[in-house]
């Protein structure tokens, strides 16, 4: 897992691809929004989903219990891959200018 994670640092989708390594499932990450996530507490609430149905439509929904909305950790090395991952997200917003998408990890979903 050490080799896969430092080959993987330099990667733009690092902070994302940790989350999954972290256990959460694809659709959690790609229902994470940056409001889920308190850096400073290093938490995260997983609250939602979102899926891609049939290449087309996007579904966000609840998680499928209440067993599955949680808080949980957030370790000091996907802590601080989530902050560099937020800094080139605003990089983004100001290139695209009103056409930008944003306000979850998850760059699509």
């Amino acid at each position: 897992m050490g080799a896969f994670v430092a080959a993987m640092k330099s990667d733009r989708l690092f902070a994302p691809l940790l989350l999954s390594v972290m256990g959460l499932r694809p659709a959690e990450v790609c229902g994470l929004r940056w409001s889920d996530i308190d850096l400073a507490a290093a938490t995260l609430g997983i609250a939602n989903t979102r899926t891609v149905m049939g290449n087309r439509t996007v579904v966000e929904k609840d998680t499928k219990s209440m067993a599955g909305e949680r808080v949980l950790p957030i370790p000091s090395l996907v802590r601080e891959a989530l902050k560099t991952f937020r800094a080139t997200q605003a990089v983004d917003r100001l290139a695209a200018g009103e056409g930008y998408e944003g306000g979850r990890v998850c760059p699509r979903g």
